[in-house]
């Protein structure tokens, strides 16, 4: 990855100019709400990849990346809106400049054009993701399993696995959907065959048996097995015809129109009218049920949109949906439907045998028109076409059981067979008759080409259907191989983020969480999140935790995924608003854990919280002096406005340059009232609590001075007792000076009177007022470390202290006498 040195913006988003030195360290943009903070992110952002995410996504209508990048000034000339990008690419050890306009947005100026610049960057541009935002932190922690499993593998570049698992779904289930079908066709196919062999039982005996006494008749050889090979006219094209037959098979065509005769009886009768009836009056009772009416059509609809939802977007309004969401709201409302679907069921489950005679009678008249077409002269089928057409339509309106009127409406009439079609079969029953009867031959020759057609089709048939199945089984065992050992994969992946985020965890919330744990647990198209609460069990996140400790599970999330996907290469992640919050008593442990776990990372953190900037600055994750800009203010014609400079002290002389004691005296004050806060909590300096959370400087500076002076004896009496004089010595030179330095801030003369408040230094001229600011600058570096600059604070954080310590370990003063 890569670490920024420099940023150069112009007329982008609400910046006109800005240029902002990094240097490849931990930087952090402060300041109020709408001071245009999160354009520096998105100029970063833009420079690396050419978008903005907060540009981009649902519901952002029209706005885009090169409508809206450019400032609203500069709109008519994009090339004006550029971002300009200095940055250390550590792998190769070598400094680069990227120089992107709105207007040549996928054209990027990379300086030097090196190809392993050039190859580094582009990876950049791939992981968009070095950027988080509150709105993304959520997505890992409190999102629905598919959709986290969705986002986390898009992070780690698995979304492809997830895509492939869906596609082998998909053909699985299609596959396995055209078995019934196909079922149907060779069942009807024997069944067809069975009527050219005149034979009621399908065995290889009985077909050998009946086809070799016509075979005998024609004088042709025996057939004496018979297999998926065997043709049963064997030899008949080298006979001779026996006479002038007739194109119509007459013996196989009586049988024909007996099976249409006898279909037609099954399906018109007593019995199936008065079962179609009962249907109707069950169809009748639904149809005065609105309510139920507006349910089946509706759980229709959501089967619809479920089985066609192509995991983006709504298949009937095209909205776009997030997959998990989706399914989850047309199942809550499926469920609600359950009653209506008990009674559609009843009533599809009567129809079924209907739908199966309807089929047989459409299925038997295609041969019977066929013949009708051979006679001399030829008979026009019309009424069976007609028939047909009408049963077609009824099979339809049946299947459709969202149209329950139509249902209803189907079962009117099937049960009744118009005259035409009747008196046709009558005709073409008596035209066929009269027929001349076949010679023995040609009737037998006749037999085994009827037979060898029906044969070759039933063999077609069931050679389709063990295709089919044989596809089905294989796309199956595919799918769910595929599913087991992307399973097994991924739980070896995610348990190692498992271990990294648990870790990272405990570290900020040591002090009540020390013995977390979670658990992050795959399956197919999911990805389960459970975590410990004290010991009560696992439950998602968002079960029990506060939203502060929530953001911190989001971000050790993120971190932990982070750290899996670039190891060693992790070295720059943007952290707009993610830490805002993570609850105060938790801010210095997460600037601790940055500075432990990732201290080759550089972060860029954005907050409007002032407290959390001075937490940062006083932990040494940034810079006191230049790892931070503070935007006081913005406006459209200049955009944002920062403090004159990065250090209070400055700020104060600043103020006092410009003779504004009263603006000085506030920063004073407010700095060193949170200053003291930060002295008292980390050497536990005993403050008399107050219900109402007001201290006052006078209730805190005091205290940690005392506190400060106390641990100092303390540890030159220890060195003393461990014979260190040197060292001891030391050390109270440090209590003398710290004693020194707090006698001319005069602190302990003034008192905790919360009505005065130090208001009286606003009345101070300026040159009375330097010395005060003098004084309390030199009181407040005695707290800190002079190589690190970070705060002193006493180990452990609970229980029998241990030593004194900084950041860096230079002081590491040791509070434990020798024990005779």
């Amino acid at each position: 990855m890569i670490q920024i040195e420099s940023i150069c913006i112009n007329e982008f988003r609400g910046i006109k100019n800005l240029t902002l030195d990094m240097g490849k360290n931990n930087f952090a943009i402060c300041g109020p709400n709408g001071t245009g903070k999160s354009g520096v992110i998105d100029a970063i952002e833009f420079a690396l990849t050419g978008s903005i995410s907060r540009l981009s996504g649902e519901g952002m209508g029209n706005v885009s990346t090169k409508e809206h990048a450019p400032h609203v000034d500069s709109r008519s000339n994009p090339a004006k809106s550029s971002v300009e990008l200095t940055v250390f690419i550590p792998s190769l050890n070598k400094s680069a400049k990227i120089i992107r306009t709105v207007k040549g947005i996928n054209s990027p100026q990379i300086l030097p054009n090196d190809d392993d610049i050039v190859s580094a960057l582009a990876g950049i541009a791939s992981h968009p993701e070095f950027a988080l935002t509150r709105r993304e932190l959520m997505k890992y922690v409190l999102s629905a399993p598919g959709k986290r499993a969705e986002e986390v593998q898009s992070l780690l570049r698995l979304d492809k696995i997830e895509k492939l698992r869906t596609t082998l779904n998909k053909i699985s289930n299609t596959t396995e959907r055209s078995i019934p079908a196909l079922e149907k066709l060779k069942i009807a196919s024997r069944n067809e065959l069975l009527e050219a062999l005149d034979i009621t039982e399908f065995s290889s005996a009985n077909i050998l048996e009946a086809v070799n006494i016509r075979r005998a008749i024609l004088g042709l050889q025996a057939i004496e097995i018979f297999d998926a090979n065997t043709s049963i006219k064997d030899g008949i094209v080298s006979l001779p015809h026996g006479g002038i037959t007739s194109k119509i098979p007459k013996a196989q065509a009586l049988a024909d129109i007996k099976i249409s005769y006898d279909n037609i009886s099954s399906l018109c009768n007593e019995t199936i009218e008065a079962t179609c009836k009962s249907i109707k009056a069950e169809i009748s009772a639904i149809v005065a049920d609105t309510e139920a009416i507006r349910n089946i059509t509706k759980e229709n609809l959501f089967n619809i949109s479920l089985a066609e939802f192509d995991e983006k977007q709504c298949p009937v309004c095209d909205t776009p949906w997030e997959p998990e969401k989706f399914r989850t709201l047309l199942l809550s409302k499926t469920k609600r439907l359950e009653e209506a679907k008990k009674k559609r069921s009843t009533i599809v489950q009567a129809i079924k045998p209907i739908i199966d005679l309807l089929e047989s009678v459409q299925n038997s008249f295609p041969r019977i028109s066929a013949y009708a077409l051979l006679l001399t002269p030829p008979v026009q089928p019309l009424a069976f076409t007609a028939y047909l057409q009408n049963i077609q339509h009824d099979m339809s309106r049946l299947r459709n059981s969202a149209d329950i009127v139509g249902m209803s409406t189907a079962l009117d009439s099937i049960y009744c067979c118009p005259s035409d079609v009747t008196a046709l079969l009558n005709d073409l029953e008596k035209a066929i008759t009269a027929l001349p009867d076949p010679s023995k031959q040609d009737g037998a020759r006749d037999y085994l080409i009827l037979a060898q057609e029906r044969l070759e089709k039933y063999r077609q048939a069931a050679r389709n259907l063990a295709k089919a199945q044989r596809q089905a089984e294989i796309s199956k065992h595919i799918y769910e191989l595929y599913g087991t050992v992307v399973t097994q994969e991924l739980e070896s992946i995610y348990k190692q983020v498992e271990n990294s985020f648990v870790e990272l965890y405990r570290d900020i919330h040591h002090e009540d969480e020390n013995t977390f744990l979670a658990r992050l647990a795959p399956s197919i198209g999911k990805l389960g999140f459970d975590v410990d609460f004290y010991g009560r069990g696992y439950f998602p996140p968002g079960a029990y935790h506060s939203e502060g400790h929530q953001d911190g599970m989001g971000l050790c999330l993120y971190l932990a995924l982070m750290k899996y996907i670039f190891d060693q290469s992790f070295t720059f992640a943007v952290l707009d608003d993610v830490l805002m919050s993570v609850d105060a008593g938790h801010r210095r442990d997460v600037s601790r854990l940055f500075k432990k776990h990732f201290p080759t990372v550089q972060f860029i953190m954005t907050t409007h919280d002032e407290v959390w900037l001075k937490s940062m600055q006083t932990e040494g994750l940034i810079d006191r002096k230049h790892g931070f800009i503070f935007f006081k203010s913005w406006n459209v014609d200049c955009g944002p406005t920062e403090w004159d400079d990065r250090d209070v002290w400055n700020e104060i002389s600043g103020e006092l340059k410009k003779s504004d004691v009263r603006s000085a005296a506030s920063l004073l004050r407010n700095y060193l009232e949170y200053i003291s806060k930060e002295f008292c909590h980390r050497l536990h300096a005993p403050v008399v609590f107050r219900g109402d959370g007001e201290y006052t400087l006078g209730d805190l500076l005091p205290n940690a001075v005392s506190r400060l002076s106390k641990l100092l004896s303390e540890g030159k009496t220890a060195e003393d007792s461990w014979g260190n004089t040197a060292v001891a010595m030391d050390i109270e030179n440090r209590r003398k000076e710290l004693a020194q330095a707090n006698v001319k801030s005069e602190i302990e003369k003034w008192q905790t009177n919360k009505a005065i408040h130090y208001n009286e230094w606003a009345n101070f001229h300026k040159n009375d007022f330097e010395p005060v600011v003098t004084s309390f600058c030199e009181l407040i570096s005695h707290f800190r470390c002079k190589n690190c600059n970070g705060m002193l604070y006493v180990v452990p954080d609970r229980g029998t202290k241990q030593a004194l310590r900084c950041s860096c370990a230079q002081v590491n003063i040791n509070l434990n006498k020798k024990t005779n």
